[in-house]
């Protein structure tokens, strides 16, 4: 009895890790359906993000592509229209401070209106810095949402847990700068 008692805690905590992974998924497909209501037709999937929706994709005309790494030469490989704004989401995988930028700096040379959602964790890579990164690079933070949020938005967990060590996840869309960071101007 005591055994089953000492595992329950990391259940329910390995529970409730998953079922915020899902709101963080659910949160960007939720995303994604405001954009095509706006008029995005196109959207990249940066690695493991979204896994199914490719086999399972409910927009009848939208263009997804699937990248291991969103870079210049993975962006080239792809049926992508570099000419109109896109929806990219990166959710999970590497979250280091330096493949962030690297991210962040590439979805920058997209057009106008062009819309990220990725997911960080703030222990290793603050808030601020992130705000940073994305304001630096030509970017609008549009919501930056704590795992609290998430979970009294999508889900019912008990609010004695602590989700302190558990991702961010972030929206924001590209200024009219033409499609090129501020530092090129």
């Amino acid at each position: 009895m005591t055994s089953t008692l000492t595992r329950e805690p990391a259940h329910r905590e390995r529970a409730c890790r998953r079922l915020l992974t899902a709101a963080r998924c659910r949160f960007a497909e939720d995303r994604l359906a405001d954009a095509i209501t706006a008029g995005i037709d196109q959207v990249v999937l940066v690695g493991d993000a979204l896994d199914t929706f490719c086999a399972q994709n409910p927009y009848r005309g939208l263009r997804v592509a699937r990248i291991g790494c969103f870079d210049e030469e993975s962006v080239a490989a792809i049926e992508f229209a570099i000419s109109r704004p896109a929806f990219v989401i990166h959710i999970g995988g590497d979250r280091t401070l330096a493949n962030l930028a690297a991210l962040v700096r590439c979805v920058s040379t997209l057009r106008p209106g062009t819309q990220l959602v990725f997911d960080y964790l703030p222990v290793a890579t603050p808030r601020a810095t992130v705000a940073r990164l994305l304001c630096d690079t030509g970017f609008e933070v549009l919501e930056d949402l704590g795992a609290r949020t998430l979970a009294s938005r999508y889900l019912v967990l008990p609010d004695s847990a602590n989700h302190s060590a558990e991702p961010r996840v972030v929206r924001a869309r590209i200024r009219n700068n033409a499609g090129r960071p501020p530092s090129s101007l």
